[in-house]
């Protein structure tokens, strides 16, 4: 398998929960059959990201508005510059005050502890209604 370029670059490739994804070429050994298709450009294990797109194949309205729904629930909640503000604010809090959520993945700032539930440095939110 390897990555290529794509035939029409004004094209956009598809997108994942992750972003764009990578065009690769499936080679089956012993023919010189070989077929492109998109997949994850951030997770290689198909266990993290299960995106997978045939370069040929033509979609639907409904599906296309099916992926870009799923993708919107699958972007995580802060942006990067969010993350690497509370991760500046966090490292200058002292260990007993630093503390993550399990459940949503975060660091959390004292100011988010209102609603948790308190296991020494490990927490969790609750579960959203």
């Amino acid at each position: 398998m390897e990555v290529v370029l794509p035939s029409d670059p004004a094209v956009p490739s598809p997108l994942c929960p992750h972003g764009p994804t990578l065009l690769f070429v499936k080679v089956i050994q012993g023919k010189e059959e070989t077929r492109r298709f998109y997949a994850c450009s951030a997770c290689r294990d198909r266990k993290d990201c299960n995106f997978f797109q045939w370069e040929d194949e033509k979609l639907s309205g409904a599906r296309l508005a099916a992926r870009e729904a799923h993708n919107r629930r699958c972007q995580p909640p802060l942006s990067r510059r969010q993350c690497v503000e509370r991760y500046l604010k966090i490292i200058e809090l002292p260990l007993t005050q630093r503390k993550f959520c399990q459940r949503c993945q975060q660091l959390l700032l004292p100011d988010d502890w209102g609603n948790i539930v308190s296991i020494r440095f490990w927490v969790t939110c609750p579960s959203p209604s």
